[in-house]
C-alpha cells in the first residue's frame, strides 16, 4: 500500500513537472523548471513516504512484539487456550501448551478432534455444559482422560460468547492439567481413609460407610447385622515376638477375612487388632452366625511367620439394624460391647448384643474415666496382708493390696478395674504410686518400731512391657529409703509367656538392685516348669484354689507337697495363700512351707488397722497364745 502511494506520488510529480515545461509561462529555461519541480516534489514525498514507512515499522514492530507477548503468555499460562465457534470449530489452539501437547493434538492444523474430547465427557456432565451455555453462564468442571488406572485430569473453564443478537459467536476453553494434584488428593484420601497396612478401610470410612448403609435401609425398611471382631493375645505375641510379626499376621488375618466375606459385603480395619464387616440386607440371623462361626476357624488356623507357628483366636460381637441401634456410633458400641462379652467368656467365640451388655460397656468405660483422676483425687488406699513365718510364727512381712473409693462407681473391686487399668494402659501410673506409696509406708513402720517386714507388690506385665519398671523400682526404693532387700516383686505368669531376652535381661537386672522376685498364683496360669529354671525367682506363691480344701481333699495334699519340694529344689521359698483355719496351716506346716498368708490371721487391713493388729499379735506372741 505505501509502495502504491509512492508511485502516485512520482506520477503526480510529473504531472506537475509536464505542466509547467508546457503550460506555465516563465523567464526560466522550461526545461530546467520542470526538472526542479520534479526534484522537489520527488524529495518531499520520498521524504514523507520515509516517514510514514518507519511509523509503519515500528507499529508492526510494536504490534508483533504484543503478539508475541500475548503468545507467551497464552502458551506459558497455567491454563491452555481454545478459541472455537458456535460450530465447535477451533479458531485459535495455543498448541505448545504442555497440557494440549499431553493430549497428542494435530500440530500441523489449528483443528482439534471434539470427539475425542466427549468421549471423555459423561453424559450428564455434556447436558450440564449445554444448560450452562443456554443460562450464558461460564462452566466449570473437572475432564478425565485416559482410563482409571493412567487418568489425566483437566480443570476446565467454558466460557459462551454472544453477538449482539443473542446468538451463540464463539466459546473460550480453558484447561489446566490438575493429574498430580488430584493423584496427591488420592493418596491424600486413601491415607485417611484406609489403614495402610492391610489396605482395608479404616475406622473413619467404616463409620461413613455403616451411616449410608443405614440410610438405605431406613428408606427400604431393611436390617442388616454388624461384626465386630477383635484377635485374641496379640498383645502377648507383640511382646514376645515383636511389631513385624504381629503386622504379618493383621495382612494375613485381612487376606483370610476377605476370601469369607461376599463383594458386597464391607469389610474394615478399625486400627491395631480390631477389624468390622458390615453385611448386606439379604444377610439373616442365622447366616451372621454361621459367618462369625467360619470366621473364628480362619483365624484359629496356624500362622507361619519368619520360621514362628503363631496360633491366635478372635472375640467377635454382632450387632443388628435397627433393634440394637439407629445410628452408625450406636450399632458399633454395642456391637463392640458383644464383642467384649465373648472376650470376657474366654475368647474364641462370638456374642450377638442384648441390653445387659450395654450396662457393662457403659461401666467399663466410665471406670476408665474415673481412674484417670483417682490418684489426683486421692480415692485409692492400700492394704495389707500380714505374712507370717510357718517356723516361728514370726510376721515376716506383707502383701499390698489396692482398693479403690469410688461413691460413684460403688468402690469397683481390684478383680473389675485392675483388668480396666491394664487394658487402657492408666496400670503403670497406677502401679508406680502404689510402689512408691507402699516403700514409704514399710520405712515409715520401721521407724515407729515395727520389725523389718518385706514388702510384697504386684507388678503387671504391661508394666514390665511398656513401663521402665527398673527406672520405677529404683526411683521408689530411692526415695523412700527402703533396702531393696526387702522388697519383693510378685509377677504373674502370664509375663512368662513372653519368654524374651529382653525380659530376662529386666529380670537379672532387678536381681542386680537386690530386690526379690516372687512368682505368684502358680498353677492357674501358662507357665511352664522350665521358666523355674530359666529366671531367678527367689519365692513361689501357692494359689489359693490349691489350699482351700487342702484339709479335705487327698489330691489337693499331694498337688501342694509337690509344689513346695520342687520350689524347695530350685532353692525358693514357698508361700501358701487363703489359709483359713489351723488344719490348713498343721498341713502346710508339716510339707514344710515357709510362710502363709489368709484370713486365718488377718484380712488385708489399711495402714492404721495393721499397725493395731501387728501390735496385738506381737503381745499375743509374747504371750505365748500362738
Amino acid at each position: 500500500m505505501g509502495y502504491l502511494a509512492l508511485v502516485i506520488s512520482l506520477l503526480i510529480s510529473v504531472a506537475l513537472a509536464a505542466a509547467s515545461y508546457f503550460g506555465l509561462k516563465t523567464d526560466y529555461q522550461p526545461a530546467i523548471l520542470a526538472f526542479a519541480i520534479l526534484t522537489a516534489c520527488t524529495l518531499i514525498l520520498s521524504f514523507a513516504f520515509c516517514v510514514c514507512l518507519e511509523v509503519s515499522r515500528r507499529r508492526a514492530q510494536e504490534l508483533k512484539s504484543e503478539s508475541e507477548k500475548l503468545l507467551a503468555l497464552l502458551e506459558h499460562g497455567s491454563s491452555a487456550m481454545l478459541l472455537l465457534n458456535a460450530n465447535l470449530e477451533a479458531e485459535y489452539i495455543n498448541h505448545r501448551h504442555p497440557t494440549l501437547e499431553k493430549r497428542r493434538l494435530e500440530k500441523s492444523q489449528n483443528s482439534i478432534d471434539m470427539k475425542q474430547w466427549e468421549e471423555h465427557v459423561g453424559p450428564e456432565t455434556r447436558l450440564r455444559i449445554q444448560e450452562a451455555i443456554s443460562d450464558r453462564k461460564i462452566w466449570r468442571g473437572e475432564l478425565r482422560f485416559g482410563d482409571s488406572e493412567q487418568a489425566d485430569y483437566l480443570s476446565t473453564t467454558i466460557s459462551p460468547i454472544f453477538d449482539d443478537d443473542g446468538k451463540l459467536k464463539r466459546i473460550v476453553v480453558c484447561c489446566e492439567d490438575i493429574s498430580k494434584h488430584k493423584a496427591i488428593a488420592d493418596r491424600l484420601f486413601i491415607r485417611e481413609h484406609y489403614n495402610i497396612l492391610t489396605g482395608l478401610p479404616n475406622r473413619q470410612f467404616a463409620l461413613r460407610s455403616l451411616n449410608t448403609v443405614i440410610e438405605k435401609s431406613a428408606l427400604r425398611s431393611n436390617e442388616f447385622i454388624l461384626l465386630h471382631i477383635d484377635l485374641d493375645r496379640i498383645r502377648y505375641i507383640n511382646e514376645s515376638l515383636g511389631h513385624h510379626v504381629v503386622d504379618k499376621i493383621f495382612i494375613e488375618t485381612a487376606e483370610r477375612l476377605r476370601r469369607c466375606v461376599r463383594d458386597e459385603h464391607i469389610l474394615a480395619h478399625l486400627g491395631a487388632d480390631e477389624f468390622l464387616i458390615i453385611l448386606d440386607k439379604s444377610s439373616c440371623h442365622d447366616e451372621a452366625s454361621i459367618l462369625a462361626e467360619s470366621l473364628l476357624d480362619r483365624c484359629r488356623a496356624p500362622f507361619y511367620i519368619e520360621q514362628h507357628e503363631v496360633t491366635i483366636s478372635a472375640s467377635i460381637g454382632l450387632s443388628q439394624y435397627p433393634t440394637d441401634g439407629n445410628d452408625g456410633n450406636t450399632l458399633m458400641r454395642r456391637a463392640e460391647a458383644a464383642m467384649f462379652d465373648a472376650k470376657s467368656q474366654g475368647g474364641d467365640r462370638f456374642s450377638f448384643y442384648d441390653e445387659s451388655m450395654s450396662s457393662q460397656a457403659d461401666r467399663r468405660l466410665e471406670m476408665e474415666n474415673q481412674l484417670r483422676h483417682a490418684i489426683a483425687r486421692d480415692e485409692f488406699q492400700l492394704h495389707y496382708q500380714p505374712v507370717i513365718s510357718l517356723r516361728n510364727n514370726q510376721l515376716v512381712g506383707v502383701e499390698v493390696l489396692l482398693r479403690w473409693q469410688n461413691d460413684e462407681l460403688g468402690n469397683p473391686g481390684p478383680d473389675e478395674f485392675i483388668q480396666v487399668a491394664e487394658h487402657s494402659g492408666q496400670i503403670i501410673a497406677i502401679g508406680n504410686w502404689v510402689l512408691e506409696q507402699a516403700c514409704q509406708q514399710i520405712v515409715a513402720w520401721s521407724r515407729a518400731g515395727l520389725p523389718a517386714l518385706s514388702l510384697a507388690v504386684n507388678i503387671s506385665s504391661k508394666q514390665f512391657i511398656d513401663g521402665d519398671i527398673l527406672a520405677s523400682v529404683s526411683r521408689a526404693l530411692n526415695q523412700s529409703g527402703l533396702p531393696a532387700a526387702q522388697l519383693e516383686l510378685e509377677i504373674t505368669e502370664g509375663l512368662l509367656l513372653n519368654d524374651t531376652p529382653a525380659i530376662r535381661d529386666i529380670f537379672k537386672e532387678l536381681k542386680t538392685l537386690g530386690v526379690h522376685l516372687s512368682l505368684d498364683d502358680f498353677g492357674t496360669g501358662y507357665a511352664s516348669l522350665s521358666y523355674l529354671k530359666r529366671y531367678p525367682f527367689d519365692t513361689l506363691k501357692i494359689d489359693r484354689s490349691f489350699v482351700h480344701d487342702i484339709d479335705g481333699c487327698e489330691d489337693s495334699i499331694t498337688l501342694t507337697n509337690a509344689i513346695i519340694a520342687m520350689a524347695h529344689s530350685f532353692g525358693m521359698r514357698v508361700i501358701a495363700e487363703g489359709v483359713e483355719n489351723l488344719n490348713q496351716r498343721r498341713i502346710l506346716r508339716e510339707r514344710h512351707c515357709d510362710m502363709v498368708q489368709g484370713f486365718l490371721y488377718s484380712p488385708a487391713l489399711p495402714a492404721m488397722e495393721f499397725v493395731n493388729w501387728a501390735n496385738r499379735y506381737s503381745e499375743m506372741q509374747h504371750s505365748k497364745h500362738i
